[in-house]
């Protein structure tokens, strides 16, 4: 558990310093998760999933980026 620990830490660095690339600032446009071949049901169940496994005290907390 140590190593993965270990591992996501070093990527996480390692993704941060990369200088962004991004283009230039300004709001970001919405879709619907079907829109951009996506579904609303699967998206809900992943965070019924780190929901569940917050409550149950199996993670602390949990942020998603899709």
């Amino acid at each position: 558990m140590r190593t993965l620990r270990v591992i996501s830490a070093a990527i996480v660095a390692g993704v941060l310093s990369i200088p962004s690339v991004a283009a230039p600032a300004g709001p970001l446009s919405r879709a619907q998760p079907e829109e951009v071949g996506m579904s609303t049901d699967r998206l809900a169940r992943l965070g019924e999933v780190l929901s569940a496994d917050v409550e149950s005290g199996r993670i602390p907390g949990a942020v998603m980026l899709v």
